[in-house]
């Protein structure tokens, strides 16, 4: 069991606050402590998305995991103490490279065994899954990048982009069936049930699943 909402990208406004309040929600606390690990944006930090919570009077914290004091204490205890992780979007690879360096990966594996919420958009919806599609590569390149794997899916962003069409043919090389989000579009798993989350600024979004046993083929996500 565990929940995460991975975001295609794009919630704002109005959406992103009935989105966050439901994050609250899924805590089951008023305020929550809540955690967020800037990895992917080389630990510069969404301080907008902190600032909310903050606002929302959750206790909130960053953990820099490229800072030379940290270490494996700081890092279990930060992460062991919250109740949302949040990891904004950015780079895949450089995150995935330093949680595996930091064993940063370990415990958010244990966070989400312990039933925290665990969220984030583009990079920080992918790191979740097993793989991700990302612009990481040489020269802003598209890769796929090897992620934590607590849902088993390749996982694809910003979708109806004409930059990220490649993930048409690169998740045939992948070892798992895709979801590629449309902006303005969350990925719900929640205790074992899935859901697909629609922003009322663009209710025509869509998520899509990439059928491995099934050569691939595209269709509609449905819950």
């Amino acid at each position: 069991m565990g929940k995460i909402i991975g975001i295609g990208g794009g919630f704002e406004g109005k959406d992103f606050v009935i989105l966050a309040k439901y994050i609250i929600s899924l805590t089951g606390k008023s305020t929550p402590n809540y955690l967020q690990i800037p990895t992917t944006c080389y630990d510069f930090g969404d301080k907008g998305e902190f600032g909310f919570y903050a606002k929302m009077g959750c206790p909130s914290e960053f953990l820099y995991l490229t800072h030379p004091y940290i270490n494996e204490d700081i890092i279990a205890e930060k992460i062991r103490n919250a109740d949302i992780i949040h990891v904004p979007g950015g780079n895949l690879k450089f995150c995935m490279d330093i949680w595996n360096k930091t064993g940063a990966g370990k415990y958010l594996k244990e966070a989400f065994d312990d039933g925290k919420v665990l969220y984030g958009q583009s990079s920080g919806s992918m790191c979740w899954f097993s793989q991700g599609y990302d612009d990481c590569g040489s020269e802003s390149s598209f890769m796929l990048v090897d992620c934590l794997g607590l849902l088993p899916y390749t996982n694809c962003p910003h979708y109806e982009c004409e930059a990220w069409q490649g993930f048409n043919d690169a998740v045939k090389l992948s070892d798992f069936s895709g979801l590629a989000l449309e902006n303005e579009t969350a990925f719900l798993y929640i205790d074992g049930k899935t859901e697909v989350l629609v922003a009322d600024a663009r209710p025509d979004a869509r998520v899509w699943f990439f059928d491995k046993e099934n050569d691939f083929i595209r269709t509609e996500y449905k819950s």
